[in-house]
């Protein structure tokens, strides 16, 4: 009886680990999928606010992308002017560049939409021309 009883035990004891494995791969893909569509609501967001999209579709460009902050803004200033850039070589593997003009309209988006703010890393720096030899093209 004895015998049959720690059978019985490790059964429920297997069970118990089959279904607490489970419900954590649930947990864990939930939390994947929810950064997945904060990741395309900040794309439409950016997108909607006159920031233009751009895709790593080379080696010399993901590299690039890989350097910067990843999903903050950052400034750059490129022949002259300042740029707005957001990075993202997790989801789209692009980068997003604006203006003035779209920053300001993205952060108005931000307040419509109840949005979560993204950062702006080193507020008080911009990069150099630098910018200007980058593998992107030009920026509109």
């Amino acid at each position: 009886m004895k015998e049959e009883a720690k059978g019985m035990e490790k059964k429920w004891n297997g069970l118990k680990l089959v279904v607490v494995t489970m419900v954590l791969a649930m947990i864990l893909a939930g939390c994947a999928s929810l950064q997945k569509n904060n990741a395309t609501d900040v794309e439409g967001l950016l997108t909607q606010a006159g920031f233009q999209k751009m895709v790593a579709g080379t080696p010399e460009k993901l590299a690039h992308l890989q350097t910067l902050a990843q999903r903050k803004f950052s400034r750059h200033k490129r022949h002259g002017k300042i740029y707005f850039v957001y990075a993202d070589d997790t989801y789209c593997k692009c980068l997003f560049s604006g203006d003035d003009t779209a920053m300001r309209h993205y952060r108005d988006l931000e307040v419509q939409q109840d949005a979560n703010p993204i950062e702006m890393d080193r507020p008080d720096i911009v990069t150099g021309e630098q910018w200007s030899r980058s593998p992107w093209g030009p920026f509109n």
